[in-house]
């Protein structure tokens, strides 16, 4: 197992690409922390009998997510993989967004991140550890009515690029992961009884994928925990698009 023994924190944990992720690393032998708004309970549940702690925490508040840090560290003392994949997104025209939508998805989808990197990089840098950021296609290409998302998920990619390289010197790799539409109870709920989103139907966004399907949860944790392991040891400042080839069009 790839991950035998390692320490992995997985902000975002409890459901779609973070749920996978957490239970990929399980599976691979890793102790996972998940960082979750989710209560605990039901998480904890869910992966009963497996080393996994899951920490209430909303990643866009400075306090809280210093305070889980230092329960992990206490926990673990050190931290090998931090995936930060914790996001949000608001669909709609700029003129229907107030300024509280467009800063709660910058402070969850880009602060978050810099808070959690932040207060973890004290155990990455005893480890050489490794960090995946979630960002997703739409870092890449522009997409209408989603502005906010777009904005924070474009800056993800350079906040990855720029971090490799002031960490490289304790040998650690920074890399991003941009998702195509994954097909998670989530996207389904935007589409169900034949709503239509700003791409569409369901089937309109599905064909905008050259390999005509949505991608799966479980394809997206595989590029993490390949990001995340020996076989990508020389790979940083990168991002890892697995979009079935949306931005290829």
């Amino acid at each position: 197992m790839r991950f035998a023994g390692k320490k992995v924190l997985i902000t975002g944990g409890g459901s779609g690409i973070g749920a996978a992720a957490t239970e990929a690393f399980l599976n691979e032998g890793a102790e996972v922390a998940v960082f979750d708004v989710i209560g605990p309970e039901p998480l904890m549940e869910r992966w009963k009998g497996k080393k996994c702690t899951v920490f209430q925490v909303d990643v866009s508040c400075a306090e809280a997510v210093d305070e889980a840090v230092r329960q992990l560290e206490k926990q673990w003392g050190v931290l090998d993989v931090l995936v930060n994949n914790a996001g949000i997104e608001f669909v709609g025209a700029i003129e229907e967004m107030s300024e509280d939508d467009w800063d709660r998805v910058l402070d969850i989808n880009l602060k978050g991140i810099f808070l959690v990197t932040k207060s973890s990089l004290p155990m990455l840098k005893s480890v050489s550890g490794v960090i995946v950021n979630t960002a997703s296609q739409l870092a890449i290409v522009g997409a209408p009515h989603f502005t906010a998302y777009t904005a924070s998920k474009s800056a993800v990619l350079n906040f990855t690029r720029s971090l490799a390289l002031e960490v490289a010197k304790y040998g650690i790799r920074v890399n991003a992961v941009c998702p195509g539409a994954v097909d998670t109870p989530l996207l389904r709920r935007q589409f169900a009884d034949g709503k239509q989103g700003p791409q569409g139907t369901l089937e309109d966004l599905i064909r905008m994928h050259p390999l005509m399907r949505l991608g799966r949860p479980e394809e997206i944790a595989a590029a993490i925990l390949f990001l995340s392991s020996a076989d990508a040891s020389f790979i940083t400042g990168s991002a890892l698009v697995a979009d079935g080839g949306y931005t290829s069009w």
